[in-house]
């Protein structure tokens, strides 16, 4: 059903702008946290600090919730939101922020895959173009250096193992969960895992660090990746999604990777002529690839 929220084209524009900016600084964020926390404790405290966000909206929408669709929810938060959390933030001790955004860029183009391999996803022939352009860009992107040499860096494998799980999650939530409100849906995900990122902090030795100068900045960029990236993000997403379609909507995906790049240039890191064409070529593969539909 088409939504009756209209907003003009202006508005639309400024929201998505928006939301570029909050989930394109996720990256600088990630890395502002690893200062003061670890791998693990940056992640679960992310998610952790969104299921609290979410905690009056689940309150609120539980019993539209169905038992068969508990699982579902589960598995849409471990490969949607918690195992991404962690691989980025692993990813985030050896790679630039910058890079890290970059290959975020991967995701569409996972999620086009695996539709068509395991979700009966109609192909169109044309996007296998798009799709072979986005893995030259995917695979420069993983091995590019200064002045075009070859500098493989392992780590950026776990940011391209979370665009996998991102590609999975989408399909999981479009095949069962389709029926629940979006706000319905997300927040019983975070119920779901919320537990699990509060046991990693505890185990992980998360509550025995101080809060000093020196962990007080760490922490609030840790929660601002929870509360912005994880809890305002996916519900801007989706009003973006209500007052337009989701291709508009997704067009935030181009945006993303320049906001990263923005951030990892003001924040001193080393960035590539390499990375940015092999970046562009990434984006044509997915401009071509929704081209296709």
């Amino acid at each position: 059903m088409k939504s009756t929220e209209t907003k003009s084209p202006l508005f639309v524009f400024l929201a998505i702008l928006l939301l570029s900016l909050i989930w394109g600084s996720s990256f600088i964020l990630v890395k502002k946290s690893l200062v003061g926390y670890s791998a693990m404790q940056v992640g679960a405290l992310r998610i952790f600090s969104a299921t609290i966000f979410f905690i009056p909206f689940f309150w609120q929408r539980r019993k539209h919730i169905a038992p068969e669709q508990w699982k579902p929810l589960m598995w849409a938060g471990l490969t949607g939101n918690m195992l991404p959390a962690l691989l980025f933030s692993l990813a985030g001790q050896h790679l630039s922020s910058a890079l890290s955004g970059m290959l975020n860029a991967f995701t569409p183009l996972f999620a086009l895959i695996i539709g068509i391999l395991f979700f009966a996803q109609k192909f169109i022939v044309k996007q296998t173009l798009g799709i072979l352009i986005g893995l030259i860009g995917c695979i420069g992107l993983l091995v590019s250096g200064k002045g075009f040499q070859i500098d493989f860096n392992v780590h950026a494998l776990w940011v391209v193992l979370a665009t996998l799980l991102y590609g999975i999650n989408m399909h999981i939530v479009k095949t069962k969960l389709s029926g629940l409100h979006p706000l319905t849906s997300t927040s019983g995900i975070f119920m779901m895992i919320g537990p699990i990122a509060l046991g990693i902090m505890a185990f992980s030795g998360f509550f025995s660090v101080p809060i000093d100068s020196e962990h007080l900045w760490p922490l609030l960029a840790g929660i601002g990746l929870g509360l912005l990236g994880s809890a305002l993000g996916m519900l801007l997403f989706n009003q973006i999604i209500k007052w337009t379609t989701a291709v508009i909507a997704s067009s935030v995906t181009y945006l993303i990777p320049i906001v990263a790049v923005g951030w990892g240039f003001f924040d001193g890191e080393a960035i590539y002529f390499s990375q940015i064409i092999f970046m562009l070529v990434l984006l044509a593969g997915i401009y071509v690839v929704n081209k296709s539909k």
